[in-house]
């Protein structure tokens, strides 16, 4: 099959909100680029809304909120490692996104978001501050309404042909190599921009259920824009800020607080109990869910049962409908009734790196630009702390604007590929004779991260995490059979999910205090060290020697002085079991043993093996 070579302008991976976003203001910009897009899935239902969503979770609109309540908002709950530069940022662009959906969508105010009595936007109070920040949306039509507002501006859409190399000359980026997981039609493309939107690593830590893929997280995030932009020689900060997802029992999926909260539900423990005094997604919540259960007080629960009948319906008809489809389904098999206090059962479930929910991800600037020339980078994978749906459009579009305005003055890269060789590489799973399967391959990298990994971090486990990635790398990754196009990327998927495993492994051993909660908590340092406010945690590839490099850089200089903490504290661990019996000491010179040594050696003794007479 012969290669398509592709001229663009700019080149977008990843079609989901960012994504898409970024290609719709990279054409308004300038509508003569060439902008090509490009994701594992149809850009209609791909990314973290292609089933649609309930919220925009911080947003600052007219008579509710300003741009400086959602920098207050975001200081505390990144607790002091925030560029504040980003969050206002975030802050002032949010009210345009408003408008620009209720554009695409073809919906008015009132239909996909709710407004009050003056006719403002109406928000709800969600966040440690006593600032309303969260807006209500039903938006299970926005990612289609996206997606046809790209087609219609003339983007080239590459469906289900993700992006395996970036390719850089001279620290500047010069293009992408991709293929269809269907086809097996691989593609060289030369650009002088490049936006990197294509998420966060969903696919991380093992979920409980011991499924592969869940509904909580699309499944084609794995992690592979941390990777190709750390290959790149790009910085990635915050790796060692996990996200310990507080998902819904057994179904992998989102219990969807941010839904009921603002509606007046709450989360109790298995007494019924209020657990803690918010239900915001940050680290001491999450900490607050593992002490009750270290504590006996599990499992939690989200709390409806109180809630009027009309409120209970309502939300209903969103978890249902705007949100996951299957959930009615679920809770009905089960015969759960949100009427009764314990129907949501939520659990600790696997452990994810994300910027939208967390704080990890590729350094940015407000422009979006990344440490890497002609490198952009936007959504749930750029180290943009807590900025959620919001934050993918508002900075998915200034990534476009600014890679634009790149492209038209950048002069247009000459890429240097041997390209017979590296899809020969790329293919390699495909074309070997026999070997691992990839899902067997996946699953044990994903049960070591959630075995050594998982927060509350224990240095040792780290190590020995470590020891397991260079192992695999060494063992596994290079004797993966895979047995179609489709699996073929999963070979990519897995080394990608290694890559992010062991940044956040080396980060987490780095940063020396334990911060944000469960989410950086290192029972080698169990508090804050002063030492560490201010600082970022710096990940780098050293493109000379191809070795990881960590290192320490100050955060930008505060222009708000807003509090930089939430109200917490580390619990003081102690398990204190006393004594214990002691037997005498026996000898550690056993003759029995040696003398079978001395007489058998060490094969296999021969009254192992079956004889003619058994």
């Amino acid at each position: 099959m012969a290669i398509r070579r592709i001229e663009a302008d700019v080149v977008v991976l990843g079609g989901g909100s960012a994504g898409t976003f970024a290609a719709i203001k990279a054409k308004n910009a300038n509508p003569k680029a060439r902008v090509v897009v490009l994701d594992k899935g149809p850009i209609e239902t791909s990314g973290a809304i292609g089933r649609g969503m309930d919220a925009l979770n911080i947003v600052s609109v007219p008579g509710y909120g300003t741009p400086e309540d959602v920098v207050e908002a975001l200081t505390k709950v990144s607790e002091g490692i925030l560029d504040q530069d980003l969050a206002y940022t975030l802050g002032q662009g949010t009210y345009g996104v408003i408008k620009d959906l209720e554009d695409y969508t073809g919906r008015e105010p009132g239909d996909l978001f709710p407004v009050d009595e003056n006719g403002n936007y109406k928000c709800n109070y969600l966040h440690p501050t006593n600032k309303p920040l969260y807006l209500a949306m039903d938006g299970e039509d926005i990612k289609r309404a996206l997606a046809r507002e790209v087609r219609k501006l003339g983007c080239t859409v590459l469906d289900r042909t993700p992006v395996v190399r970036l390719f850089t000359e001279d620290g500047k980026v010069t293009g992408v190599f991709a293929f269809n997981i269907r086809t097996g039609q691989h593609y060289l493309i030369s650009a002088p921009a490049v936006i990197i939107t294509s998420g966060c690593v969903g696919k991380f830590g093992m979920p409980r259920d011991g499924y592969l893929s869940g509904i909580y997280e699309f499944p084609g995030n794995t992690g592979e824009g941390f990777s190709l932009a750390y290959h790149a020689g790009a910085e990635l900060v915050n790796m060692e800020c996990f996200q310990t997802n507080l998902l819904m029992k057994d179904f992998n999926g989102p219990a969807c607080g941010y839904v009921v909260i603002p509606r007046g539900g709450y989360g109790i423990n298995a007494l019924g109990e209020k657990y803690w005094s918010h239900g915001y997604w940050s680290g001491d919540m999450f900490l607050a869910v593992w002490k009750e259960f270290m504590e006996g007080r599990g499992p939690v629960y989200l709390k409806l049962d109180h809630l009027p009948e009309e409120t209970i319906q309502g939300l209903e008809k969103i978890l249902w409908g705007t949100e996951r489809t299957v959930r009615g389904q679920f809770h009905k098999q089960r015969n759960e009734n949100y009427r009764c206090w314990d129907s949501v059962e939520q659990g600790m479930e696997e452990i994810t790196l994300c910027s939208g929910h967390s704080m990890s991800g590729i350094f940015v600037n407000k422009n979006t630009e990344t440490t890497v020339k002609g490198l952009f980078a936007a959504g749930d994978c750029a180290a943009v702390p807590q900025q959620y749906l919001p934050g993918a459009f508002v900075f998915g579009g200034i990534a476009g604007r600014a890679a634009a305005e790149y492209a038209a003055t950048a002069k247009a890269p000459k890429l240097k590929v041997d390209v017979d060789n590296l899809w020969k590489e790329i293919r390699a799973p495909l074309d070997r004779p026999d070997g691992l399967p990839v899902d067997q391959v996946e699953t044990k990298i994903r049960t070591k991260i959630s075995q050594y990994i998982t927060p509350p971090k224990s240095d040792p486990l780290m190590q020995k995490m470590l020891w397991w990635i260079e192992r695999m790398r060494r063992e596994d990754v290079p004797n993966i059979k895979v047995r179609d196009y489709h699996d073929m990327i999963k070979a990519t998927e897995v080394q990608s999910i290694i890559d992010c495993a062991e940044m956040a492994t080396k980060a987490s051993l780095f940063r020396t205090e334990s911060r944000w909660g469960l989410s950086h908590y290192r029972l080698a340092y169990p508090a804050r060290d002063p030492k560490w406010d201010g600082k970022y945690c710096v990940v780098k590839k050293n493109l000379d020697t191809n070795e990881m490099e960590l290192s320490s850089k100050d955060v930008q200089k505060y222009k708000w002085d807003y509090p930089n903490r939430l109200e917490y504290d580390y619990p003081e661990m102690k398990h204190d079991l006393g004594k214990g019996f002691t037997h005498p000491p026996n000898d550690f010179n056993d003759p029995w043993i040696v003398e079978k040594v001395d007489r058998e050696g060490m094969d296999i003794p021969k009254r192992m093996f079956v004889k003619k007479e058994d």
